[in-house]
């Protein structure tokens, strides 16, 4: 099975929500639902200067994921290409999964009343096209790559921790972030 996620490079995304619209748009969500969230967070360093860094949020498609434990109808599932998918006709909206993702990423819809997340677009990779957020990223910040493919040199220098985001060890993510100040100095 391979294992695919987000390769986020933290350095170039300028916070512009490109992703974030292209996501909502090209799935006619509902007011008030994304599945991606571009988050601006305020950071002070240990002498007090303040800076803005920018993350590009979905679902992590985690190895140890949540969600997909806790489904109990198994409408959370783990797909043949390792990403994580709720099934609409098993899912009974019963927000267990909204509940134990540490990450936010599955949200009941009030329109249909069952669970929505990131597929990474499904349906256009089976066609040969990237997930909607990854091509709307006019800064190429976001990629969508199967782990496995990837050498140990090409994974140098990326993490799945940031501090604000959850402890990695909890679900395992399948995303690799290279940090602004990684990048920058």
């Amino acid at each position: 099975m391979a294992t695919y996620g987000f390769i986020y490079d933290q350095s170039r995304c300028i916070g512009c929500n490109a992703c974030q619209m292209a996501c909502k748009d090209g799935h006619d969500l509902e007011p008030g639902l994304f599945l991606r969230r571009v988050e601006s967070i305020e950071l002070t360093d240990e002498k007090g200067n303040f800076r803005t860094v920018h993350y590009s949020g979905a679902c992590n498609h985690c190895s140890s994921a949540l969600c997909a434990a806790n489904c109990p109808t198994g409408a959370m599932h783990k797909q043949s290409d390792g990403t994580i998918a709720p099934d609409p006709e098993m899912c009974i909206g019963c927000g267990t999964c909204t509940w134990v993702c540490p990450y936010g990423a599955p949200k009941l819809s009030r329109v249909t009343g069952r669970s929505m997340k990131c597929d990474a677009c499904i349906d256009r990779r089976q066609e040969g096209k990237e997930p909607l957020c990854v091509e709307a990223c006019i800064t190429h910040c976001l990629k969508f790559v199967d782990f496995d493919t990837l050498s140990e040199e090409e994974k140098s220098g990326y993490t799945s921790a940031l501090s604000f985001l959850p402890d990695p060890d909890m679900t395992k993510p399948h995303l690799m972030i290279l940090k602004k100040e990684d990048k920058n100095g």
